[in-house]
């Protein structure tokens, strides 16, 4: 763990910012407080600015009336940045008005991150870091489930799907499409450091992520590559023995189904393993297009019945929302 944190680090060695120093993005500046007396104190100095002040479970937010410029303030520091701030943000900033979009979602989560180091800023160490500590608070939920899920949580829902997916994976190769941060394939080498494990995305920036991760803690048989489910240039990796895409398809366009189901069937040797969330209606920012019900998961797992052309089965599970299991059977 020392190693892995040292590898983290690199030019930032501490978790403390030495001076305050705040992150502008558009009209929004984010501002890291060490504490809550520090906090507090802000408080009162933006008050005694005129400005209205909001708070949320995690987030003060500083308005001043008939201007466009808002100060965020937290106190994270640069050990709680992990992938839950993804759902605080999602859940506590909305009604402000501060994400309309998936973009200024991305912007505002990377402001929240940067916000809690010193300048000069490295992205690379930023995510770098942001990627670690959600790595270890996977490690630990995968290893010791709580007791009870937290109502507003990234990791808890993934790690239960993550557990989960170990559980079924099988045979000595296994893909990881749509890999995002790269959590499942590092998780996956970590645990069965005997097969050969890939993860692909068709975010470069996921792709560069990943690959960080890799390095940081150093696991082998792992590798990652641009590609997209939607376009046939994914067939050229070959087949898996088993195949994750992990609330990827509710990214897609419902009239893309069809292809990047074949794609992922055709990859597949033995058994593909869907899991998407479901949901009364897409949340934009999160970049969703289609919903998933318990019902058109079922009809889905038809649907590659059909498609498979070969003796198989499917089943369909309640983990963190929906989870479809394909499998073709010998014969």
């Amino acid at each position: 763990m020392e190693d892995e944190l040292h590898e983290i680090n690199g030019r930032t060695q501490n978790s403390v910012l030495s001076k305050q120093e705040a992150v502008r993005v558009g009209n929004l500046v984010v501002l890291a407080q060490p504490d809550q007396v520090a906090l507090d104190q802000q408080k009162q100095h933006f008050l005694a600015r005129a400005y209205q002040i909001s708070e949320t479970q995690h987030f003060v937010l500083c308005q001043k009336p008939f201007s466009h410029k808002t100060v965020l303030m937290h106190t994270f520091g640069q050990a709680e940045i992990d992938a839950d701030l993804i759902c605080f943000i999602e859940n506590e900033l909305p009604s402000f008005g501060l994400i309309p979009t998936a973009k200024d979602f991305g912007a505002t989560l990377f402001a929240v991150l940067a916000s809690t180091f010193p300048s000069p800023r490295d992205q690379r160490t930023i995510w770098r870091r942001f990627c670690f500590n959600s790595l270890v608070k996977l490690r630990d939920q995968i290893d010791h489930p709580l007791p009870t899920s937290p109502e507003v949580s990234y990791i808890a829902p993934f790690a239960t799907i993550y557990r989960r997916v170990l559980d079924l994976y099988t045979g000595q190769s296994f893909l990881d499409v749509g890999c995002s941060f790269g959590f499942l394939p590092v998780l996956m080498a970590e645990r069965v450091p005997t097969i050969c494990v890939m993860g692909c995305d068709n975010n470069l920036d996921a792709i560069r992520f990943s690959t960080d991760l890799v390095e940081v803690t150093g696991v082998r048989h792992v590798t990652f590559t641009l590609q997209d489910v939607l376009n046939a240039t994914i067939l050229g990796l070959g087949t898996f023995d088993t195949v994750a895409a992990l609330h990827l398809l509710e990214h897609l366009p419902e009239r893309d189904l069809p292809i990047a189901f074949t794609h992922l069937l055709r990859m597949t040797s033995k058994r593909l393993i869907i899991a998407v969330p479901y949901e009364q209606q897409a949340i934009a920012i999160y970049g969703h297009e289609c919903v998933f019900t318990k019902e058109k998961l079922q009809q889905w797992g038809k649907w590659c019945l059909e498609a498979l052309e070969v003796p198989g089965r499917f089943w369909c599970e309640d983990i963190a929302g929906g989870m479809l299991i394909v499998e073709r059977l010998p014969g």
